[in-house]
């Protein structure tokens, strides 16, 4: 198991610098957006440093599972997992080696979101506005962070199930999105039956809910559907599958 290896094969490449490259400048945009231009649109004046991790999380729900399933299953994509395979022949220390790597990165990039989150709302709320408000700074260390978190496993669950980067990023960002379209337009026909079906699978209000300290055992239950099978049978399919 060497994730220092896994995070510097990954690192080293062209792809992953333009990609980093980017989410970083795009991170920091959302920063400055959510922080610099809540003054003017927030009453009192102020700006509010988990407003701005919220506007955050905008771009971090897809760059956390674009880099997570990259980071993962790439090498299955590319067949580069072959000369992996024959230099570490353990295929279950390979996977736990890349699954550290990529949590690795997800640290690092909540460590930078939630730096350039307090930066921007200091700059806005005290130099643009009537004041900077760092209150709910628990919110951002709880609910918001579990939403992320949540977002990174079922990125992790995605990739070890599917080992294809273009299958796994489709599914990674594209259940989520179409979890939270059915669970509003429940809301709106208030059918409660299809709301229950939802919240099943709903791993982000579910997340909200445990980061909150509201959970009941109904919320483990997008954790098992979404998470842990998934990762079981990707587990199993990870030491069987034929690698040519």
């Amino acid at each position: 198991m060497r994730p220092a290896i896994d995070l510097r094969s990954f690192l080293d490449t062209r792809g992953a610098a333009i990609l980093l490259t980017l989410s970083v400048l795009i991170i920091a945009g959302f920063a400055a957006l959510g922080g610099l231009i809540q003054p003017a649109v927030m009453p009192g004046g102020t700006s509010e440093v988990e407003f701005t991790f919220a506007v955050l999380s905008l771009p971090l729900s897809l760059v956390i599972p674009v880099i997570t399933v990259m980071m993962v299953a790439g090498e299955w994509s590319d067949k580069s997992i072959q000369n992996t395979l024959l230099q570490r022949p353990g295929r279950l220390a390979v996977l736990t080696s890349k699954v550290l790597a990529a949590t690795v990165v997800f640290l690092a990039l909540m460590a930078l979101s939630i730096g350039l989150a307090a930066v921007a709302t200091w700059v806005g709320g005290e130099l643009l506005g009537e004041g900077a408000i760092f209150s709910s700074m628990e919110g951002v260390l709880t609910t918001q962070l579990a939403m992320m978190a949540a977002t990174l496993l079922f990125s992790l669950a995605m990739a070890i199930l599917l080992q294809s980067t273009v299958i796994g990023l489709v599914t990674a960002i594209g259940i989520p999105f179409v979890v939270t379209t059915a669970g509003t337009l429940a809301m709106v026909f208030g059918s409660e039956v299809i709301s229950d079906i939802i919240r099943a699978v709903d791993l982000q209000t579910a997340a909200l809910a445990f980061g909150g300290g509201e959970a009941t055992a109904f919320e483990l239950l997008p954790l098992l559907l979404l998470v842990i099978v998934p990762t079981v049978f990707g587990i199993r399919r990870w030491n069987r599958r034929e690698v040519a």
